[in-house]
C-alpha cells in the first residue's frame, strides 16, 4: 500500500492566503492632508490679543469700519511674516506701531491742520485727544514711555489738539 502525501499547489489563490492589507493601513499610505494653516508663535498671538483693540480704535478713527478691520488684519499679517525681526528689535511694540500707523496714514491722509505734526506726535494726539486714551494706554499702544506721550501732546499747538479731537473717518 502506497501512501499519498498531499501535494502543495504551485500557485495560490487569494482565498488561500491572508487578505492583503488595505492601503490606508500601509505605513507608506498617503494620509489626509492636515490643516494647512500655519501655527503662529504663542508670543505673537499674545501680542495680538494685547494690541488688537487699540489698533482697531486707531484705524476706526481714520477709516470706515470694514476698511479699518481690513487694514488692521493686513497689518497683523505683515507683523506675523516679520515677527522674528520684530521681536529681535529692542522695542517690538514701537516697531509694530510704526508699521500699523504708516499703513493707516497711507489709506487716510493726515488732514491739513495736523499735517505739520511729526508722525509720532500725530499718533499721540489721535490716541489721547480723540480716543481719550490715557498717556499710559497710548504709550502701551505705541510702544513709548508715558512721559514721551505727555510731552508730545502738551508740546503740540492748541490748534493741533483741537483738530485731533474733531477727526472723523473718511466715508
Amino acid at each position: 500500500m502506497t501512501r499519498h502525501t498531499p501535494v502543495q499547489p504551485l500557485c495560490t489563490t487569494a482565498t488561500d492566503t491572508a487578505a492583503p492589507r488595505p492601503r490606508s493601513e500601509s505605513p507608506h499610505a498617503l494620509r489626509p492632508p492636515a490643516a494647512l494653516t500655519p501655527a503662529l508663535p504663542p508670543a505673537f498671538e499674545a501680542f495680538c490679543a494685547l494690541h488688537r483693540d487699540r489698533y482697531l480704535d486707531y484705524a476706526r478713527a481714520h477709516l470706515p469700519e470694514s476698511d479699518a478691520r481690513r487694514a488692521v488684519s493686513s497689518a497683523l499679517g505683515d507683523l506675523a511674516v516679520r515677527w522674528p525681526h520684530i521681536v529681535s528689535h529692542p522695542n517690538p511694540a514701537a516697531r509694530a506701531w510704526t508699521l500699523l500707523s504708516a499703513r493707516i496714514r497711507t489709506q487716510s491722509p493726515v488732514p491739513p491742520p495736523l499735517s505739520d505734526c511729526p508722525a509720532l506726535q500725530y499718533d499721540a494726539l489721535v490716541l489721547h485727544c480723540l480716543l481719550d486714551y490715557s498717556s499710559t494706554a497710548a504709550a502701551e499702544a505705541m510702544g513709548q514711555d508715558p512721559s514721551k506721550i505727555r510731552y508730545l501732546v502738551c508740546s503740540a499747538p492748541a490748534q493741533s489738539r483741537t483738530a485731533a479731537r474733531r477727526l472723523a473717518p473718511v466715508r
